[in-house]
């Protein structure tokens, strides 16, 4: 890693020394959509609703220069897929305290004009599951966007949570809607989510829907922080 920061504190600290590289806008967001594997410019711009391209390719340059992202230029390949290096991917731990942390005191439907990207609504969602250790038996959620056609798989084992692209067979339950409407969908208080939400679909045996309703009953709520 480069040992000349593009901007510094000037103060002996490691969580200064961490903002040095990692303060600039967006760069953060780039390696939380990196963390969920390998992506092309275009799945990155679409994730970063508001980033210019010229603030993409210079983020990715700086992260790439500070030896957290790695560059795939295959020859005779067009595409150019970006990935983390295992620095990079040293920051998982972090990232998801900061996301749990805005689950716990920021959680609100998006606002007009917000992007509202599934991945990370339902990347929120298994924050959620895992931190509360909810073991409802081996289950496999589907939740597709009918506006933009993306497909993710939420399961659950043991009280460990996972999130994966693409349908897995046979879930228990599918939810379908708009980016939006899913994203408003998590954001209503859980009545009226069991009622159901304009836009949404859920679909499952009865069993299944009400398993599904009965683990994100207290979603956004999160168990209390334990202070030493």
């Amino acid at each position: 890693m480069p040992t000349t920061p593009r901007s510094g504190y000037a103060h002996f600290c490691m969580l200064a020394k961490a903002l040095e590289r990692l303060g600039d806008r967006w760069a953060l967001l780039v390696v939380r959509d990196l963390l969920t594997g390998p992506k092309r410019f275009t799945d990155l711009m679409d994730r970063l609703g508001g980033i210019t391209p010229r603030t993409l390719t210079q983020r990715l340059r700086d992260l790439e220069s500070d030896g957290l992202v790695l560059v795939d230029r295959e020859p005779g390949r067009r595409e150019v897929w970006y990935s983390l290096t295992p620095v990079g991917l040293d920051l998982a731990p972090a990232l998801e305290e900061l996301s749990l942390w805005g689950l716990r005191h920021l959680a609100a439907p998006p606002v007009p004009g917000e992007p509202a990207h599934p991945e990370h609504l339902l990347n929120g969602v298994r924050l959620f599951l895992d931190r509360w250790g909810l073991d409802v038996g081996p289950v496999s959620w589907v939740f597709r966007t009918l506006d933009h056609d993306d497909v993710y798989t939420l399961s659950g084992r043991g009280g460990r949570w996972t999130l994966t692209a693409g349908a897995a067979p046979n879930p228990g339950v599918e939810l379908s809607g708009d980016r939006r409407d899913l994203a408003a969908y998590f954001a209503t208080l859980h009545p009226a989510r069991a009622a159901g939400h304009p836009g949404v679909r859920l679909q499952g045996g009865d069993r299944e829907i009400a398993r599904f309703l009965d683990a994100l009953a207290d979603f956004p709520r999160l168990p209390p922080v334990e202070v030493p």
